[in-house]
């Protein structure tokens, strides 16, 4: 354990202090996850598209395309979602915890909205469409992130109520932390998005 002298030295001679590390390494951990964890969202791409070009046609014949219109409006909902996170995490930072809290409240129910609409886009893919890869496709990718937004959205209520209670001030790893999970939630979903509903 380093005392107040140490750290004050290593502080006058550029050395970083142990906070700093860990809040480096933390961030470096963080993004050697999203990298690695992306090539599995990107494999499910490259599997869809496979799929894809063994048809004559995509979507296969008898099958109506999937309507990107409510999709559309859940992924600008997570969009807006991100940013609210990002705003919380800023004001969290300048000693506004109620700024955080309102944010951060915010992000989670828009959150909660996108992944409503994903349930209800899950639940109606059309029996023709379940018939073929394209259906089936559409499930396992949606469904897949869902479970991941879920997982992550519980992270971030967790987050929401200690800071609430003042656990977290200035700079926090948890809250920053938690942001870029979400961050990549919303990454993963727009390559998601762009391959079932754009792509044709």
């Amino acid at each position: 354990m380093t005392t107040t002298i140490e750290r004050r030295e290593k502080a006058k001679f550029g050395r970083p202090s142990e906070a700093d590390l860990r809040l480096k390494n933390n961030r470096l951990g963080m993004t050697i996850f999203q990298l690695s964890w992306i090539m599995v969202f990107l494999a499910m791409i490259i599997v869809n598209w496979q799929l894809r070009f063994s048809y004559s046609e995509w979507p296969p014949a008898g099958v109506a395309p999937f309507d990107p219109l409510l999709p559309s409006a859940a992924t600008l909902a997570l969009l807006l979602s991100s940013y609210l996170l990002r705003r919380g995490l800023e004001a969290l930072r300048s000693g506004r915890v109620a700024g955080f809290t309102l944010r951060w409240r915010g992000a989670m129910a828009l959150g909660v909205a996108f992944m409503a609409v994903i349930v209800y886009e899950f639940v109606n893919v059309s029996a023709a469409a379940m018939a073929t890869q394209y259906g089936v496709t559409m499930r396992l990718m949606t469904g897949f992130h869902f479970a991941h937004a879920l997982a992550i959205l519980a992270v971030i209520l967790h987050v929401y109520r200690k800071g609430s209670r003042g656990h977290y001030s200035g700079e926090s790893w948890a809250v920053e932390g938690t942001a870029k999970l979400w961050y990549f939630v919303t990454l993963a979903w727009m390559l998601f998005y762009t391959v079932l509903y754009w792509i044709r």
